[in-house]
């Protein structure tokens, strides 16, 4: 190879891996303290290069100098977490099925995944639609579930657009199950009556009689639900 293909390959590659990078010239010329015209020199085959810019720029651009001057393929940096996926993948597939068999179509939406595991926990089924209840005990009593991070929020959702039909499903209901979560791992599950939760229920009824427009997600305080709420999982154990 003669020295001018030499630069013009060390100037191609150059670019490709601050591409890979997604820098422009200048922040690459920043890494490497040169000027930009000089990465700009080198690119282009313009300009021969010293061991010490070799160095400069191979460190800048974290890999060994060697790879300045070669044409192998770029290393992948997702390849890695795209391996991990696809082993994780048929778990993923498994918990999906498994919700599919208790009515839940997407584990990734509307919290498909955490309500799963309240319905397996408490023995419950899901009942179909959100408007009012979702789900059904072997007797038939119906009760309202509801979830929440307790590291991103300190209260629970109820309903978007709530108004006197789905209050009265509200206060229908057997009881309220409130699961309590941090990030993905499930820490507890409350259970509240419609009876406790009248003084929400009354206040909403007084604000939507008042405005007779649908309340936009009213919330339940956490420290509410761990104040009044039955403690049924983890189970305690008893002596």
């Amino acid at each position: 190879m003669d020295t001018e293909s030499l630069a013009v390959q060390f100037g191609r590659r150059v670019r490709q891996l601050r591409e890979a990078k997604g820098w422009s010239q200048e922040q690459l010329a920043t890494a490497a303290q040169l000027h930009r015209t000089h990465i700009s020199l080198i690119e282009t085959a313009k300009r021969s290069v010293q061991l010490d810019t070799v160095e400069s720029l191979a460190s800048a651009l974290g890999v060994p100098p060697a790879a300045l001057f070669t044409n192998d393929p770029l290393p992948d940096p997702n390849a890695g977490d795209r391996g991990e996926l696809e082993r994780l993948l048929p778990a993923v597939r498994a918990y999906q099925a498994l919700a599919d068999k208790h009515g839940i179509d997407d584990v990734f939406q509307d919290n498909g995944g955490k309500l799963l595991q309240t319905l397996i926990l408490l023995d419950l089924k899901k009942l179909p639609g959100r408007e009012g209840n979702d789900a059904t005990d072997a007797t038939g009593n119906e009760y309202e579930l509801k979830t929440v991070n307790r590291l991103l929020t300190k209260s629970f959702s109820t309903h978007h657009h709530l108004n006197p039909t789905i209050l009265k499903k509200y206060r229908a209901v057997a009881a309220w199950y409130f699961s309590v979560y941090e990030h993905i791992e499930l820490v507890r599950i409350y259970r509240l009556t419609p009876v406790q939760l009248e003084s929400y229920f009354g206040a909403w009824e007084a604000k939507w009689n008042e405005t007779k427009r649908d309340i936009n997600n009213p919330k339940i305080p956490l420290a509410f639900v761990e104040k009044n709420g039955s403690l049924v999982y983890p189970v305690r154990a008893t002596n």
